[in-house]
């Protein structure tokens, strides 16, 4: 893959407007892009230098739930809601899972798809 290929993709990645974090098989941040960051209050960069998501989740135990899970049993939600707190602030927080596997079809790891949807109107 050419470096400009791969420089899109991580633009891609950054640019997202809801937050992703990727997590490999042992636990270890891959990947938190920057809205991520933002929606966790949370330094991306920091995050990504291969801690484990229950170190860097110690303060939000249902996104460590969600992650957990996910790795344990392999199966992914579409569309779900958790709570957390940050700073004393409640926050709803509108997320999915996805199995991350290489083209042979190997785990390699899960990602969080989410959104803060606190102020989202529901019908």
């Amino acid at each position: 893959m050419s470096t400009n290929v791969q420089e899109y993709y991580q633009c891609i990645l950054d640019n997202l407007t809801g937050g992703l974090v990727s997590v490999d098989l042992k636990g270890k941040i891959v990947y938190l892009n920057p809205m991520a960051g933002k929606i966790l209050h949370m330094d991306s960069e920091t995050c990504c230098s291969g801690r484990q998501y229950d170190d860097i989740f110690a303060d939000f135990p249902a996104l460590k739930g969600v992650i957990k899970e996910t790795l344990e049993t392999g199966k992914c939600v579409r569309r779900a809601e958790i709570s957390i707190l940050h700073a004393n602030t409640p926050l709803i927080i509108g997320y999915s899972t996805m199995l991350v596997k290489n083209p042979r079809g190997t785990g390699l790891g899960v990602t969080v798809l989410f959104q803060d949807i606190s102020f989202v109107e529901k019908k």
